[in-house]
Parts: C-alpha cells; structure tokens; sequence
C-alpha cells in the first residue's frame, strides 16, 4: 500500500482482491500451523493439558480515546497511525484472535484458550490510566542505555490482567 492513500484505502485493499487473498492466506496458515502444534503437543505430552492464549484488545471501540496521550505521556498510544486506519487494525486483531480460538477448539482432543481480547477492553493502549499496553513510543521500564518503547506491550497492570485471566483458566482446567 502506498503510505501517502488514506487509512480507508488500506482496509478496503484488505477487504478484496489481492489484499483480501493474501490476508486470508496468512490467516489459514497460522490456524493451521497452531493447530498442528498443539496436535504435536498432544502427541508427544499426551497427558499435558494444552492452553493458548490469546492476544490482548489493543484498540478500544471508541477510536477517539487515542487521540489524547496517556497522563504524564507524550506521545499518542499509536503515535502517528491515522484514527482512521484503527477500526483496521483491531480487525484483524479480533479475526487473528478468532482463528487462533478455532486452532485450540479444532485441535486434537481440543485445547483451553484464554480469550484476552474479550477480557481487555477496557484496558487497550488508549485507555489512559486504565491502559494495560504502553503505547508504541511510550517509555517502559526497561533501560537499555535509553528507555525502550512498549511497542504495544503490555505494562504491569496489562501483565497482572492477563495473568489473572491466564491463572483463573488454569485453575479451572486443573479443577475439572
């Protein structure tokens, strides 16, 4: 896609033709290489109980949200991509998130998949201080010499979130 067409364009490219076969492709090889590894897992762990976990929300509903930096922050949580192409990205966010559920559901015997995305919400990159990912040049802890950027990472209320969300499903996998 040529970076100067508006974001509306990218995700009509996405949405037929070339762009439409060749996402769709990509989407049907990573279900199916998730699916043959936790077959694989299966085969050679049989008594191991298989758990994917899946991806958490990075874009709320109400793109605006992403138009006012975190408090104390700088930056946009998605620096400089357009509101417009926001709807896209969480898009394809939901549709890996649900191909990534079938994998674990279509898989050999079946596997427990925590659903992040539905779980975190109200915490994406544009939620302010309810963020649970730093933004993409959001300062994070850690310090290579220079403070690294999140890069749409979770911080350490989306870590705690997700391995809540993560620990409940285990524990209800082990109580079965």
């Amino acid at each position: 896609m040529d970076g100067d067409k508006p974001a509306s364009k990218c995700g009509e490219f996405f949405e037929s033709g070339d762009g439409k076969r060749w996402l769709d492709g990509r989407f049907e090889q990573v279900g199916g290489d998730l699916e043959e590894l936790l077959d694989r897992i299966g085969y050679f762990a049989p008594d191991a109980k298989r758990v994917l976990v899946g991806y958490p929300r990075l874009v709320p509903e109400d793109t605006t949200k992403c138009l006012t930096a975190a408090p104390g922050q700088t930056e946009l949580p998605f620096a400089d991509i357009s509101k417009d192409a926001l709807p896209v990205l969480d898009q394809i966010q939901k549709r890996l998130n649900d191909v990534m559920k079938k994998a674990a559901a279509d898989a050999e015997g079946g596997a427990d998949f925590v659903d992040l995305y539905a779980h975190t919400g109200g915490n994406t990159a544009c939620d302010g201080a309810d963020r649970g990912i730093g933004g993409l040049l959001e300062d994070s802890q850690i310090d290579l010499g220079a403070k690294v950027p999140w890069y749409a990472h979770p911080n350490e209320k989306g870590r705690d979130i997700q391995a809540e969300q993560v620990a409940d499903t285990v524990e209800q996998i082990l109580n079965r």
